[in-house]
Order: C-alpha cells, then sequence, then structure tokens
C-alpha cells in the first residue's frame, strides 16, 4: 500500500439530524458524496469546458485577430474550432501530413515530439479535418487526465480533498490547454498520471506500456520515466518498513513483476533512435532548440534568462513582458510546494515535480510555456487544494480568480495571442 506521509485523516462521522432536518439530510447526503462519484470530475471538465469553448469561440469571432492568424471564412469545423488553431497546431498538422522534416538552421518539427502527432495521424480518418481530429484527441485526453487525478489523488486523501485539487486543476489558467487546442499537453499529462496511477495500483506492465506514450511525448517524458522507477523501488521499500532516503531508494527491493517498468524508456528510446536513422543526431530534438527565432539552446543566456532581463529593461510594462514574468511566478510558486509534495506523497513524487520544473527554468530563456509545461505537475494541485480545503473563503476566491483569468486567456487565445 501507499504511505501517506503526513496528516491522518480520520473517518467522517455521519452528521447528527436535528428534529425537523430529514428534508434536508438526504440532499446533505448526496452533495457530500459527490467527491466520490467517478462521473464528479467528468461533469465538472465538461461544464467548464463548455465556457472555455465559448470563450475561445468568442475571441475568434468578436476579437480583432493576431496578424498571424487572420479570419478564415469557411474553414472545416467553422468558427468553433477555428479558434484552437493556433501556433503549435500548424507544426503538428506539418507532422501529420509531411512527417518529420530537418534542414540545418531553421525552425524544425523535430523539436515536436511524436506520441500527440501519431494519435492525430491514427485518427484523423474519423474526422474531416486534422485540426478537429486534434482537438477531439485534446478533449478526450483532458477529459481523461482529470478523472484519473481523481482516482490518483483519492489513494492519498479523502474524496473532498482530491476534488478540491482536481477544481483547481481545471481552472488552473493555462488549463485551457485541455479543452481542444491542437496541442500535446493534455495527451502527455493524461498518459503521465494514468502511468502513475497504475504504478500505484502495482499494474506494472500496463505502467509501463502507458509510460511509453509519455516518454515519447514532450522533453518531461524522461522525467516521467525516472520517477516512475524511482516510485517502484520507494513502495516496496517503505511496504518493508525501510527507513531513511538512501535505504528508500534501493533498487534490490524491486523483483522480477516490476521489470515491465523499464518499459517505459522506450519511447525515449526510440524517439532518439529514430532521429539517429533519419538525421543522424539521437539528440536533435536538443540541438534544435537553438536555431533562430527560438533561440534556446543550452548554455548559460538560457540558463540565466538574459531574454527576460532585457525586455523587464526594454518594455517592462507590455502584455507580453507581464505574461512571462507571470509564468515565473508560477514556476517558483510550484517550487515551493515542492516540500508539501514529498511530506504527502512520497521522495519520488517530489523528484518528478522538481525535474518537471527545472525544464522551464533550465530550458526557456524567458519562461514563455512554463505556464503549459506546469500542467504536468499535477500533485501540485493536489496539495494546494489540501492547504485551502480548511480555508473555504480563501479556497473561492482561487478558484474564481483563476476560472476568470482562464477564461480570458482562451479569449486571447481565440484571437491568436501567443501566451506559453
Amino acid at each position: 500500500m501507499s504511505e501517506i506521509n503526513s496528516t491522518t485523516y480520520a473517518p467522517v462521522q455521519s452528521p447528527v439530524v436535528a428534529p425537523g432536518g430529514g428534508r434536508a439530510r438526504p440532499l446533505r447526503n448526496r452533495l457530500e458524496k459527490l467527491p466520490g462519484r467517478w462521473w464528479t470530475p467528468l461533469a465538472l471538465f465538461v461544464t467548464l469546458g463548455a465556457l472555455v469553448w465559448i470563450a475561445v469561440w468568442f475571441g475568434n469571432v468578436h476579437l480583432p485577430h493576431d496578424p498571424y492568424f487572420p479570419a478564415r471564412p469557411g474553414i472545416v469545423g467553422g468558427t468553433w474550432f477555428e479558434g484552437w488553431n493556433r501556433w503549435d497546431a500548424e507544426w503538428y498538422r506539418t507532422i501529420v501530413r509531411e512527417g518529420y522534416v530537418y534542414f540545418p538552421g531553421p525552425q524544425s518539427s523535430v523539436a515536436f515530439w511524436p506520441s500527440y502527432p501519431m494519435a492525430v495521424k491514427a485518427l484523423s480518418w474519423a474526422f474531416p479535418s486534422i485540426y478537429i481530429t486534434g482537438s477531439v484527441l485534446t478533449a478526450v485526453a483532458g477529459a481523461a487526465a482529470v478523472m484519473m487525478l481523481r482516482r490518483w489523488a483519492g489513494i492519498f486523501v479523502p474524496a473532498k480533498v482530491a476534488m478540491g485539487g482536481v477544481v483547481l486543476f481545471c481552472v488552473y489558467p493555462y488549463s485551457f490547454y485541455l479543452y481542444g487546442a491542437v496541442y500535446a499537453d493534455a495527451f502527455f499529462v493524461a498518459a503521465a498520471i494514468g502511468a502513475f496511477l497504475l504504478v500505484e495500483r502495482d499494474r506494472m506492465f500496463w505502467a509501463g506500456l502507458v509510460g511509453v506514450i509519455a516518454t515519447a511525448g514532450r522533453p518531461a517524458g524522461l522525467v516521467v520515466a525516472a520517477a516512475l522507477i524511482l516510485r517502484v523501488i520507494e513502495r516496496r521499500n517503505v511496504a518493508n518498513g525501510v527507513e531513511g532516503l538512501a535505504a528508500r531508494f534501493d533498487p534490490r527491493s524491486m523483483t522480477r513483476s516490476d521489470a515491465p517498468i523499464f518499459l517505459a524508456l522506450a519511447g525515449l528510446g526510440g524517439w532518439c533512435t529514430f532521429l539517429w536513422i533519419k538525421f543522424g543526431d539521437p539528440l536533435l530534438f536538443v540541438t534544435i532548440e537553438g536555431s533562430k527565432g527560438w533561440d534556446q539552446g543550452a548554455g548559460p543566456p538560457t540558463w540565466l534568462k538574459f531574454q527576460l532581463i532585457r525586455d523587464l529593461q526594454n518594455r517592462p510594462f507590455t502584455g507580453s513582458t507581464i505574461g512571462l514574468v507571470f509564468q515565473g511566478l508560477l514556476v517558483f510558486g510550484a517550487l515551493a510546494l515542492v516540500p508539501l509534495v514529498k511530506r504527502r506523497f512520497g521522495w519520488s513524487y517530489a523528484i518528478y515535480v522538481t525535474g518537471v520544473l527545472a525544464l522551464p527554468l533550465l530550458g526557456t530563456k524567458d519562461f514563455l510555456g512554463a505556464g503549459r509545461y506546469l500542467l504536468a505537475a499535477f500533485p501540485c494541485a493536489i496539495v494546494l487544494g489540501e492547504l485551502l480545503s480548511t480555508r473555504p473563503r480563501l479556497r473561492s476566491v482561487v478558484v474564481a480568480v483563476s476560472l476568470i483569468v482562464m477564461l480570458g486567456f482562451a479569449m486571447a487565445f481565440g484571437r491568436g495571442s501567443y501566451l506559453a
């Protein structure tokens, strides 16, 4: 069984109903049971998804378009789908139609990992356009991610606390990418959560297979694979009563039945092998980040955020600079939650979240994209929900403000703004 590292939750006692309260009791009981229903997170996702789709449609139809995305009358799917076809969607469509192409110097599709475009290509026969296929796949993956997050969190915390964390995850300002954007994030996050959930249930073969999707989905896939293996080792040693950090990660506790978890590495290995055979460089996805326009090659200028410093000096109050600072603050806010992640879920999840956060900290020149990348740091949403569970008024304010910001971002995305 998985350990709970902090507060031990006592069973909830049935409330005493005063005379005359008989009518209220059935309704109260039904409301108290809602967080534990399997369909509650799905209902939440569908409800919020409807609001997000309306916001994207409004931005696409009623706001001035970004010059890169002029209105396209007659596009397949109409104005409801058009607003989701922004920025990285163009790259994914190219990959689905033409495969991966690389020429030294300019930006290239090899920066985009294969799980999501492969899934879009496999399903594109069922829909009238690649863009619509991508939006549908994203929405389905987002719904699956939310439902699995509720189940995963329920292993560690009570249903009400788990559902509170799921609510925060769903209204996180950059969660609009989960509801229909033709981006890989929802697909990757669903695979990551699914793999961890399967590990907690001792389904190592299936965890390894699902892990393949994650490790071939984004650069953070390597972090997922490492954390999955560490979590298996940690669970075995904790079950044996081992104490101490070094002893907790002694791999000798693994059994033959745990070996399939190493399958998760096949996604990364397959991607690197493909790049090596076709283009002669197994790490080409790293090299391409330094191409002109992206300018995020490994080195001090990227690590120390020289570009962000220049933006703060030259145009500190523009919307783009404020957005970059906001994403940077979110990264450091998530970093502050890592000790709570360790206490609640264990060292493996703390290492996982730290690895996810290291990517925008060390791999971006200005935190652009960090808002999306933090979707993979899903344990942070649960511990934040746990913190706010005893502060209902503050929780209501946080949820309301975050929802408003998310819908505002969705409208901006619909008009073609580059947000993350």
